[in-house]
């Protein structure tokens, strides 16, 4: 794409949203500096995973990125049990009556990550604090503690730290007092394409696979349960690994080392300024029960891709608030309905009162209905637009 002036943007967070966003607006022709204001951890290789969904990774693949490059892992089916029982007997099951369509694609963060960052050729990395952003005219001006300045059509910030710099804007949000944990299974070699989910009393337990021998477990607790004093033994984590998963798993092992998170629901009332958007994490983050949340985020990117191509052939200046405004009416009313619709099956799951029981069991048995399932299953693919 060619343009009369070329724009500049600066994207405010280096993480994985952050060079998404970059790569995305790379094929804009636009010059995209990408700013980060603290360093990174070095040497640490991460066990956390991603669930994709197939509309999702049609977004990387049209983004230029190829799935073979980030080893996606494809799930056929998604199992749930209501509890841990001795049968240990499926609520429900959601698989596509078409099999030559995934349900979702597992991958590992950091691959996907570094996969993006080899496309990042053209990006501007600047590594320097922000002293203050300034500007209410064309222009954003963006002043660095060493004084240097920079100025920009339009900036995107991707971290809760970034708010601070550009609005008072307040959020909601809501503590869960959970944590999620996260590390990996190794197990006997089998066709692993099957995640299963157990909703337990102190919260979700998640088994991801991501190859026929390895499965990533995210398994979200109460703070101070007796789940999370399993969770941290290493010992009694495997042992009720090896307990709760046997009948598809004949568990080896798993890695001594854990990743944690602590989990709250937030949402920004407000995701864009003069001159601003906010995406990602800083807008929406949510439980990781359904695994819904960066498909949010890439579904935002591409929204905002498809507005902004279209005002660039026009010759607008991508900062114009009604532009922006535009973006904001194509996401932010749809996401907030979401988000509410996980936390919602969050706090239906954690409650343990026998009137709630009887009625998840009721809803387990009305998704099972092959139009209600695919319905469901099409709502977890593309994320709701109206």
């Amino acid at each position: 794409m060619k343009n009369l002036i070329k724009q500049k943007v600066a994207v405010l967070g280096s993480g994985l949203t952050g060079k998404a966003i970059a790569m995305a607006l790379l094929d804009l022709n636009i010059d995209v500096d990408l700013i980060e204001q603290t360093s990174p951890p070095k040497n640490f290789k991460s066990n956390v995973t991603l669930s994709i969904s197939d509309a999702s990774l049609k977004i990387l693949q049209s983004l230029g990125m190829k799935k073979n490059k980030f080893n996606s892992w494809p799930l056929q089916k998604i199992i749930l049990f209501d509890g841990l029982t001795k049968e240990a007997k499926p609520d429900t099951e959601f698989y596509n009556i078409d099999n030559k369509k995934f349900l979702s694609h597992i991958v590992k963060r950091n691959v996907l990550e570094k996969e993006i960052s080899n496309k990042l050729k053209k990006v501007k990395f600047i590594k320097k604090k922000i002293l203050s952003i300034e500007g209410k005219g064309f222009l954003k001006k963006i002043i660095f503690q060493n004084k240097k300045t920079s100025e920009y059509n339009l900036i995107i910030a991707t971290q809760f730290s970034n708010l601070k710099l550009l609005s008072n804007e307040k959020k909601l949000n809501w503590d869960y007092s959970e944590t999620a944990y996260t590390f990996v299974i190794h197990h006997k070699k089998l066709t692993n394409n099957c995640a299963r989910q157990f909703f337990l009393k102190d919260g979700p337990l998640a088994f991801l696979p991501i190859s026929n021998t390895h499965t990533s477990i995210v398994w979200s607790v109460k703070n101070k349960s007796d789940a999370e004093k399993i969770v941290l033994n290493y010992e009694a984590r495997l042992n009720f690994l090896k307990m709760i998963s046997v009948g598809f798993y004949e568990v080896i092992g798993c890695t001594n080392k854990l990743e944690k998170f602590d989990l709250t629901f937030a949402f920004l009332r407000r995701t864009v300024l003069s001159r601003v958007i906010f995406m990602g994490d800083i807008t929406h983050k949510i439980h990781p029960i359904a695994g819904q949340g960066w498909n949010m985020t890439l579904r935002d990117i591409n929204i905002l891709v498809s507005i902004l191509k279209e005002k660039l052939n026009k010759g607008y200046d991508i900062g114009d608030l009604g532009i922006l405004k535009e973006y904001e009416k194509k996401t932010k009313a749809s996401n907030l309905l979401f988000a509410m619709s996980i936390d919602l099956i969050r706090k239906a799951f954690r409650s343990q009162s026998p009137a709630i029981s009887k009625l998840r069991k009721k809803s387990f048995s009305i998704a099972s209905q092959p139009t209600v399932m695919n319905k469901i299953i099409d709502l977890a693919d593309k994320g709701l637009r109206f």
